[in-house]
């Protein structure tokens, strides 16, 4: 392992818990974790990281490759990883000066969590102690991962869309407004093209200035203003290999690009992140119209599942037909900590008097933790 790196007993402080909750502490006392930045992973333990992936059904995603985070790590010089057990399972993590925590990627991570065998288990807490956090804050942990379980705020699900399944996602109509809406295209653009797996540099550009355009119409905080943030799609677009890629989809019309998708792919898995359309021609649905194609071609390049990541949008809603089931949460070091939050929380939602006055503070606070997940 490098000199620098950090390594304790999981158990480390345990002794001294007093009080704790019983539900806090089952932790096995001689599991060890050794901390390092995730440029300086050993090759060897990589490959054990690549293989617990690949066995491991519930790690299904891209966001769970090794080739992911150490993507993010040449970016930015804040990410980790954990070993624990000398390569049983692995951590990845970003954390700041003051010991605060996020996934890899922050606000572009659709999946994150321990990358374990399906029967390993580790005390939360004290995993947090081990990496030096205060609190790690999560979104799309999977719901199987059941030492982050007590510390889940929200139970939620990312939709997918499952090629082998009979019965083919979406619905009749769709397909049939699908059918209608190309053919006015056509007729009034010019003949549609689909190019599901394009390499040229300048249509990413494209891609992610149209991004940026919709991030500002709507009013969201442009992702793509930090610089990080638009290294990193440069980065994950030179990875073409079929355990990892960067997959970029363009539509055109009459020759001239209309919508595009940046996505990634591991395996059989198609993730789709990053869709976006010429403004110009919105009344042609051009990204639904893109990502039907990208449906329709995925089973020939070897692609059998479409994961859209969580959240309730219209077109994921009408499409997908299986959901994967996740926990949003924060994960602390100190469990009283949380515990004494928790009873405030509760406390104050009880008290209608104090929430009202309470909620401009909170609102700045929701603003403040936005724009940092952003960093």
């Amino acid at each position: 392992m490098p000199d620098d790196a950090d390594s304790c007993t999981l158990a480390d402080g345990i002794g001294a818990r007093g009080g704790i909750p019983s539900e806090f502490l089952n932790v096995d006392l001689l599991m060890r974790a050794t901390v390092v930045p995730a440029n300086e992973l050993p090759e060897d333990l990589i490959a054990r990281w690549a293989n617990i992936q690949e066995r491991n059904s519930t790690l299904f995603s891209p966001f769970f490759r090794p080739e992911f985070t150490r993507s993010v790590a040449k970016v930015r010089d804040d990410v980790f990883v954990a070993i624990l057990d000398g390569g049983a399972a692995f951590f990845p993590f970003q954390r700041n000066a003051l010991g605060q925590g996020k996934p890899v990627g922050g606000p572009v991570s659709d999946y994150h969590g321990l990358i374990a065998e399906p029967d390993y288990d580790c005390d939360a807490p004290a995993l947090m102690r081990a990496c030096k956090l205060r609190a790690w804050s999560f979104d799309h942990v999977p719901a199987p991962q059941t030492m982050f379980a007590p510390w889940r705020l929200i139970d939620t699900e990312s939709p997918v869309v499952d090629l082998t399944q009979s019965e083919a996602p979406g619905s009749t109509a769709l397909y049939a407004d699908h059918r209608r809406k190309r053919r006015r295209l056509e007729r009034e653009v010019g003949e549609v093209e689909v190019e599901l797996q394009s390499t040229d540099p300048a249509m990413l550009d494209f891609c992610l200035k149209w991004k940026s355009a919709h991030y500002h119409r709507i009013g969201t905080p442009d992702l793509f203003e930090r610089p990080w943030a638009r290294a990193l799609m440069d980065v994950i677009a030179s990875e073409r290999k079929p355990e990892f890629a960067g997959m970029l989809s363009v539509m055109r019309a009459g020759g001239q690009p209309i919508a595009a998708h940046f996505g990634l792919r591991s395996g059989n898995v198609w993730h789709y992140w990053f869709p976006t359309y010429d403004p110009q021609f919105q009344r042609h649905s051009p990204g639904i119209l893109l990502l039907l194609e990208m449906m329709a071609g995925a089973p020939k390049i070897g692609i059998n599942l479409i994961d859209f990541g969580r959240g309730d949008n219209d077109y994921k809603l009408r499409i997908s037909n299986r959901r994967v089931p996740l926990i949003e949460g924060t994960a602390v070091a100190n469990p009283m900590i949380w515990r004494c939050k928790s009873g405030l929380r509760q406390f104050v939602r009880g008290a209608p008097i104090i929430k009202s006055m309470l909620m401009p503070a909170h609102r700045l606070y929701q603003e403040f933790n936005r724009r940092a997940r952003l960093r």
